[in-house]
């Protein structure tokens, strides 16, 4: 069934394509930013709602 809705879309690969360099993109920095944070400010977060 999407095999033949593709088919008939001119372009349909470089919408493919680009969408998943978008989310792959976005998955990396998303990982770096959660590898790069500052564990004090993790911390410090997750004790935030509990704190009044």
């Amino acid at each position: 069934m999407f095999k033949q809705f593709i088919d008939k879309i001119e372009g349909a690969d470089t919408y493919m394509v680009t969408s998943f360099v978008i989310f792959f993109s976005f998955f990396v920095l998303v990982s770096a930013y959660l590898f790069l944070i500052d564990k004090k400010h993790v911390e410090q977060m997750s004790h935030l709602p509990l704190e009044a």
